[in-house]
């Protein structure tokens, strides 16, 4: 329909010019029955590539009552005519396009020669026959030619969509056949071994931690792989419907909170903070609580056990701000660049709005993650008038 909404602007464009040209060249006040002729032209060619059937069957109607009416002239649609021509080719398969157009030429003939008056010139009609036969000789190959080069873009823009699906559905299946079985393996065997009571407590205590970790890591690949195994028209839906992420988080602060618990258990020493009590909505907390996540993972690779470490989250008044803080493990060595994890939090946040930004100071490392709020609207304030 979008592609179809192109035909129509410029049926609308030929018929418009139809209208103005005949004026123009008449230069003086067209009768009201050639008037008539120009709208309905005007009309009945925008409509075509709409409904090519009944649009080609009722601008052939308008072109036979302009034939067989003495008072009507037949240059009221000549410039319409080249449209017409045109989509015929475009919207017609060859041989019903030129079997429409053989007969239209026929019936023409047939009309012109009929009603032509001892007093008229046959040379007008035969000027005529003539001109419609080349016009149609050249735009209705062209709208052919058109038909054909749309139909090929098509047809390799539905292999390319094939070959991405089969893409898809194997990387799903190399997932859950390895990556997914390897999770499955380490939380039972995590899972044994903290049901096994010959381990200290401690060493049961992370077990379980190990369990759960792979645990929620295995449900989040398997939402993973059912989106990508979804047919691409479920991929044009919200991804909270595609892949149920939209319910996985319900508490943004008690999701950050269990994040900084984990930076906790790796052995750093961290000040979780929660201020404001504003609602998020579940795809901002979703989003936000990965972000907070690949916060987390990056202090543990990277940041120094010896250093505190803060984790702030503000809900509102105006925007959802969460903040960290963390020294490097090594002072010498750059600090992280915004390398794909960090790439990784811009294109989420990106998504619903927020922005990212990083800061890096003396061997220190803050990254600050900011999404506006979805009910806020700002006060406009008055101008400030000059004393």
């Amino acid at each position: 329909m979008s592609r179809r909404r192109v035909y129509v602007i410029i049926g609308a464009i030929v018929g418009l010019a139809n209208l103005i040209g005949n004026q123009v060249v008449i230069r003086e006040a067209p009768k009201p029955i050639d008037v008539a002729f120009m709208v309905a032209a005007m009309v009945l060619i925008t409509l075509i590539p709409l409904h090519p059937v009944p649009g080609v069957l009722a601008y052939l109607v308008c072109w036979l009552l302009l034939l067989l009416i003495p008072s009507a002239n037949f240059s009221d649609i000549t410039i319409s005519n080249l449209a017409f021509l045109f989509f015929l080719g475009r919207f017609f398969p060859p041989w019903p396009a030129f079997s429409v157009l053989l007969t239209t030429l026929l019936s023409e003939a047939v009309l012109l020669m009929s009603l032509s008056a001892p007093g008229n010139q046959m040379g007008n009609s035969l000027g005529t026959l003539w001109y419609t036969a080349l016009m149609g000789a050249l735009l209705v190959p062209l709208g052919a030619l058109v038909r054909f080069i749309e139909a090929s873009r098509l047809a390799d823009a539905e292999q390319a969509d094939a070959q991405l699906e089969e893409m898809r559905l194997e990387i799903a299946r190399e997932m859950h056949d390895l990556v997914a079985y390897s999770m499955s393996q380490t939380a039972l065997r995590a899972q044994r071994a903290a049901a096994d009571t010959s381990y200290s407590d401690h060493a049961r205590h992370e077990f379980t931690a190990i369990e759960a970790t792979a645990s929620d890591a295995l449900h989040e690949l398997r939402l993973l792989l059912r989106t990508l195994r979804s047919p691409a028209s479920e991929q044009e839906q919200s991804i909270s419907t595609t892949t149920g992420l939209g319910n996985a988080v319900s508490d943004l602060s008690t999701a950050v909170g269990a994040i900084s618990a984990d930076v906790s258990a790796a052995g750093f020493d961290i000040t979780y903070r929660h201020l404001g009590d504003a609602v998020p909505t579940r795809i901002q907390a979703s989003t936000l609580s990965r972000v907070a996540r690949e916060m987390g993972a990056n202090i543990i690779r990277h940041g120094d056990p010896h250093a505190p470490v803060t984790m702030t989250l503000s809900l509102g008044p105006e925007v959802i701000r969460l903040v960290s803080t963390n020294r490097v493990r090594d002072t010498s060595a750059h600090l992280p660049r915004s390398g794909t994890g960090i790439l990784g939090m811009r294109e989420r946040l990106a998504a619903i709005g927020g922005t990212l930004t990083t800061l890096s100071d003396n061997g220190s490392w803050m990254v600050t993650a900011t999404v506006p709020l979805a009910d806020f609207h700002p006060i406009p304030t008055a101008p400030e008038r000059n004393s």
